[in-house]
């Protein structure tokens, strides 16, 4: 007996679905892009709080830190700089000039030839002498202030290695603005609730050399030293004293300053036993510090060099009992220099 075959049964094709538009990976891509962006902007040094670090070795901008603060200035401008030739630093500044922002610049005629060509209208004061002028401080609105190690050249912004300190103190930027360059001052001070003391030089009666060693002796755990140049022969002494007493001791030197100008402080130190090792790059290590037992820092614009202390124009800034947040920055750069030295 055959079975009758039934007609295939049809099936209704199932309705379209609706579109939904993806949310949560909209909402994902939003909050990466704001934490990209945020993380990628200037952070500027803010009122009342401590003094905030940057180092183009710790994935910094530099350049678009200081060109931020510049173009954000509504007051006035105040730059004392040894090179001044960055071309985005100069357009920014001469447009401050242009919109009628009182800017006063100090700089050095041998280490910025060019000023006047690119920022007339503005107080220039051409500084020179047969020592160098050699500070690198601007201050913002009168209350804004950076110094540290770094020219506004484009190879000292984006290249060389350097170590920059941004503050806010009515204080400090009053302190800078009253010293013009070779005018000898001293300044103790609290910013954010962090003791700072604050040298400018040339310091005849070698004040600011004085408490350097004092605090070279104060070490009592680890002293890491970075510089770009190192011949002042009493400083050697302290170094290898407080090696001798058990400090851990490490010293670097820029490469190119550690075969020629600084060659004799680091054979000396060798035979001494203490560490020192040459940067590596073409790039400049152009630092000027001093890492005392994670808690202290010695930094600015002078080189350990009798001319520093004695006849340059140069700044010394001491922050004591460093924050955590300090420490953790001091700590990652440390590593940093480390790992590109010979």
């Amino acid at each position: 007996m055959f079975q009758k075959k039934l007609p295939p049964i049809k099936v209704p094709p199932p309705p379209p679905k609706k579109f939904r538009f993806p949310w949560i990976l909209f909402v994902f891509v939003l909050v990466w892009s704001w934490f990209v962006w945020d993380s990628l902007k200037p952070d500027l040094p803010k009122p009342f709080a401590p003094p905030k670090f940057y180092s183009n070795q710790c994935q910094q901008d530099i350049r678009a830190t200081l060109l931020s603060g510049i173009k954000g200035a509504t007051n006035s401008i105040h730059l004392v700089m040894f090179g001044l030739s960055d071309r985005p630093i100069l357009s920014a500044l001469s447009k401050k000039i242009e919109q009628n922002v009182p800017t006063t610049i100090f700089y050095d005629t041998g280490g910025s030839p060019k000023v006047f060509r690119y920022l007339q209208g503005g107080k220039l004061h051409p500084v020179k002498q047969s020592s160098l002028m050699h500070q690198k401080i601007l201050i913002l609105d009168n209350e804004t202030v950076f110094l540290g190690s770094a020219n506004m050249t484009s190879a000292s912004l984006r290249m060389h290695d350097n170590l920059v300190i941004g503050l806010v103190s009515r204080t400090v930027a009053k302190f800078l603005k009253e010293h013009e360059p070779y005018d000898p001052g001293y300044l103790k001070t609290m910013v954010g609730g962090q003791e700072m003391e604050i040298w400018l030089l040339p310091d005849p009666r070698g004040h600011a050399l004085t408490e350097l060693r004092k605090q070279i002796r104060s070490a009592h755990k680890s002293i890491r030293i970075a510089l770009f140049t190192f011949t002042h022969p009493g400083l050697v002494e302290e170094v290898v004293d407080a090696y001798k007493r058990g400090v851990k001791v490490t010293v670097v030197i820029d490469m190119h300053s550690g075969l020629g100008a600084s060659s004799k402080v680091v054979e000396k130190l060798r035979q001494a036993g203490v560490p020192v090792h040459l940067s590596r790059g073409t790039q400049l290590l152009h630092h000027k510090f001093i890492y005392i037992d994670e808690k202290t820092l010695i930094t600015g614009s002078a080189n350990w060099t009798k001319a520093a202390f004695y006849k340059n124009s140069d700044v010394i800034l001491t922050l004591h009992h460093l924050n955590k947040e300090q420490k953790k920055f001091m700590n990652s750069l440390w590593r940093t220099v480390e790992t590109t030295v010979q």
